[in-house]
């Protein structure tokens, strides 16, 4: 992505990536990245309370939080480290349920970690503030196609997006 793309879209969002130990379940490593700023939060060691509150602190303003798997994987372990977090009061937009609706061609459900090429071997295996990055550059993406499909066949983007924002009323009145 260019810079002048990256300058138009700002999104009012706080990106979030967590890696978290699949022995013990616990966050060992997090960033968030504002969108419209460039601010961030990184944790990589010492106490995750104090992290948790920068980050919180990180996502007043924002409209919403943002992440790529944040609703099955990222939120739940928030909201058990510290289920006071304001930042999880914030509507929530997730890039990897997204990604089937963008690029129904090619839904791929994974972000394409470019910066880990040729670094398995070295042990260098996740970057959390550089997978909130590129979330953010995903989600542009995804804006992207939404725009091209709003030109195209904006009956079907309605479509979808009537889907995505039911209530439960709408739902049962289908059901009928």
């Amino acid at each position: 992505m260019n810079e002048n793309k990256e300058t138009r879209f700002a999104p009012q969002c706080l990106s979030i990536d967590l890696e978290v130990g699949k022995a013990d379940e616990q966050i060992h490593q997090l960033a968030g990245i504002r969108g419209d700023t460039g601010k961030t939060v990184t944790y990589r060691n010492g106490p995750l309370n104090e992290a948790l509150s920068r980050l919180d602190a990180l996502s007043v303003g924002a409209a919403f939080t943002l992440g790529h798997n944040i609703i099955a994987f990222d939120l739940p372990y928030l909201r058990a480290a510290k289920p006071n977090l304001q930042l999880l009061q914030l509507p929530v937009v997730d890039t990897l349920r997204l990604n089937p609706l963008a690029f129904p061609r090619n839904p791929y459900h994974h972000l394409v970690k470019h910066y880990q090429d040729g670094q398995l071997e070295r042990g260098r295996l996740n970057d959390p503030e550089l997978d909130a990055r590129l979330t953010l550059t995903l989600f542009s993406d995804q804006r992207e196609a939404f725009e091209c499909l709003q030109k195209t066949n904006p009956r079907l983007l309605a479509a979808w997006h009537w889907l995505v924002t039911a209530s439960k009323g709408h739902w049962s009145r289908i059901q009928k």
